[in-house]
């Protein structure tokens, strides 16, 4: 038996497709549809992606990783001397870490971000610091190309350039952040009426260009900026809802209760860190499904047909052989991927069976040529008596 819809609710969807008729073919409408198809994509798919073990396994690693990494940002800026960054980064603790209890962590804060506790550790155990510190970076990279189908890695020599310089140069930036941050904050507080909303805006919107650049960069793979932005944009959203209800219950908790509060920050704490970790690699995925929902009508409808990597296999042998007897440059898997209108990671891995079955030979740079292999005598044309 089909049901009826009441009819204030009829009533209301059928004005909201009069309202969205007009915008739907424009670039806005068009990348609302493709955002919303997608996060209907993911949130169906939400427990065969597990995404709930990732996020756990970042928390899980996020609880080693954090004291290091917080220790690393102290022992440069103290070599620097950047004193202002201390009273920056107990501010950030205490409003975001444990609201409630400030009044008993000053005191951690104040033995911990003491230089001589800092800087003591010596240069071995600024390494090994340094190390703990960068298995989160590792962990996270691994997942978001996990979640894009990417099982290539980049070299380990890029890999180790772009996390020492996260690791060196981001505490830098983070004091600048952290720096600039509190005197907009002076200054809205003092001049604009209504300065908890700006700040408010100010910190969503660094939210969300932070997790689009995490979202761009990270894959190793092409990525197009409406795909970083869709995913930058509802996971960054969603980040500061739930760091204001975790702020508020948090704050509520330890005023009307400060002994079972007290107990509970742990707990809350690692709630809190997991659900960030959740929103984070949710938006992973919305960026992979956003940037793949141009190829609902192409070749990659056959994605999850026994028969795909085949169809796909001939094509990119097609594709390589036609490049070669016309003497065009060879095509990359990137190039491959744009013409065949199918996902970059399924070319990457169709491409790698391919050169492992010794069909194609990758050039320096990837791209793919058919691999020339000598012929059996049999097949030779016999060389003429008068040929010299």
């Amino acid at each position: 038996m089909k049901l009826t819809p009441l009819p204030w609710l009829r009533h209301l969807r059928e004005r909201a497709t009069r309202l969205w008729a007009p915008l739907q073919h424009t670039p806005v409408g068009l990348f609302a549809t493709d955002t919303l198809l997608a996060a209907k994509t993911v949130a169906q798919g939400f427990r065969g992606e597990n995404l709930r073990l990732r996020a756990a396994a970042l928390t899980y690693v996020s609880m080693f990783s954090l004291v290091p990494l917080l220790t690393v940002a102290l022992v440069l800026l103290t070599a620097f001397h950047q004193d202002e960054f201390k009273e920056k980064l107990r501010f950030v603790v205490s409003e975001v870490l444990n609201p409630g209890v400030r009044g008993k962590s000053s005191q951690f804060l104040d033995r911990f971000l003491n230089p001589t506790h800092t800087v003591a550790i010596g240069s071995v155990g600024f390494l090994a610091v340094l190390l703990s510190a960068g298995s989160l970076l590792r962990q996270l990279d691994g997942a978001v190309n996990e979640l894009w189908g990417i099982r290539r890695q980049r070299p380990w020599r890029i890999r180790l350039l772009i996390y020492s310089g996260l690791l060196l140069v981001g505490p830098f930036f983070l004091a600048l952040s952290f720096s600039g941050t509190g005197k907009v904050r002076v200054f809205l507080q003092s001049h604009a009426p209504y300065a908890s909303a700006f700040i408010l805006l100010g910190t969503t919107l660094v939210t969300v260009a932070s997790l689009t650049l995490l979202y761009y960069w990270t894959p190793y793979a092409h990525v197009r900026v409406r795909s970083a932005l869709a995913g930058g944009l509802v996971a960054g959203l969603g980040w500061t809802f739930a760091k204001q209800v975790y702020a508020a219950f948090a704050e509520r908790s330890f005023q009307y209760n400060p002994l079972y509060g007290s107990l509970g920050a742990l707990p809350l704490f690692l709630a809190w860190v997991y659900v960030s970790w959740l929103l984070v690699l949710f938006g992973a995925r919305l960026s992979y499904a956003v940037e793949h929902t141009a190829f609902r009508h192409s070749l990659f409808a056959f994605g999850s047909h026994p028969r795909a990597h085949e169809l796909v296999a001939a094509r990119v042998a097609q594709e390589a052989t036609l490049a070669w007897v016309d003497g065009l440059p060879p095509p990359s898997p990137r190039e491959l991927a744009t013409r065949l209108r199918v996902p970059e990671s399924l070319v990457h891995e169709v491409v790698d069976r391919m050169v492992a079955a010794e069909l194609l030979e990758r050039l320096r740079k990837g791209a793919c040529v058919p691999r020339r292999t000598r012929l059996p005598s049999r097949w030779r044309t016999p060389r003429s008596p008068c040929t010299v």
